[in-house]
């Protein structure tokens, strides 16, 4: 019965350990507002550029000629020092499925695949390593607060994205119709379409009839139509993130800096905002 007892407490406190280590790296690896966490973060950042930056020396014909094998083995360094990271953010997250399953989670799988895949000329492998850069993206913290304030918007902004899609197609199937001389397919109409209504105008397709530069005329003028509606939605999206940036002194919620009193809770600003001038100032 004792030895019962005795090995039900060591179980106990074995759990207990796991718990706390579990916790400890959580704190680590996803609380970022901790000085623990933010080391850490900045150290994984460190290493994702460093991957990035080998990659791309990797492309240069000369490099890759006399360092390519070298390049090779700390890529791999590089890439078990992802795999190690993810699976201890899989063993620490809260909830495992849910970061699994997350955008996030997503990117650092995708990140370390490359090092179950044999072979440097597989096309997924290079495809799978621009993970990299997004991981370098999402590691800034304001690069998060704007996928997030577009969240919202997402929606629309596909609507709108749609319907530049939907009249590229519809335009470059009429401009081929027009113009077959100079338009090869109806591809080529809708790229020289989608071109045009972005306004870059690359010159490679130009429309010679006269009722080919009227439909080019009236695509312009739709395009800084529509591809202004996308910048407007962005631009009021990131504004309200800039306006909820501060927090309320009292009540903690998000509201602008050019308020006095907090509209939620009445407390008065001033001397947030006077500690801010200050700080201006120096």
């Amino acid at each position: 019965m004792e030895k019962i007892k005795t090995d039900m407490h060591a179980a106990l406190d074995h759990q207990a350990e796991l718990r706390g280590v579990r916790k400890l790296l959580n704190s680590f690896l996803f609380d970022v507002h901790s000085r623990r966490g933010k080391v850490t973060n900045a150290v994984m950042l460190m290493v994702i550029m460093l991957a990035v930056l080998l990659s791309m020396i990797g492309t240069i014909d000369g490099v890759k000629a006399q360092w390519g094998e070298q390049i090779s083995r700390l890529e791999e360094w590089v890439l078990i020092v992802f795999a190690v990271e993810y699976v201890c953010r899989v063993y620490a997250a809260r909830n495992r499925w849910q970061y699994m399953r997350s955008f996030y989670g997503m990117i650092d799988l995708l990140t370390v695949l490359p090092l179950f895949i044999v072979g440097d000329s597989y096309v997924l492998v290079r495809l799978l390593r621009l993970a990299r850069v997004i991981r370098v993206a999402i590691s800034f913290p304001v690069v998060r607060a704007l996928f997030i304030s577009l969240k919202g918007s997402l929606q629309l902004l596909l609507g709108v994205l749609g319907t530049i899609g939907l009249i590229s197609v519809l335009v470059g199937n009429m401009i081929y119709i027009l113009e077959p001389q100079t338009f090869a397919d109806a591809f080529e109409g809708t790229w020289w379409s989608l071109v045009t209504m972005s306004t870059v105008g690359y010159g490679d397709f130009v429309p010679k009839t006269a009722m080919g530069k009227t439909l080019a005329a009236s695509l312009i003028m739709a395009g800084i139509c529509m591809f202004a509606m996308v910048t407007a939605v962005i631009s009021v999206k990131v504004g309200r993130m800039v306006a909820h940036m501060n927090r309320c002194t009292s009540c903690q919620r998000g509201l602008s800096p050019d308020y006095t009193f907090c509209p939620h809770c009445a407390a008065p600003q001033h001397q947030q905002r006077q500690t801010e001038l200050a700080d201006e100032d120096v």
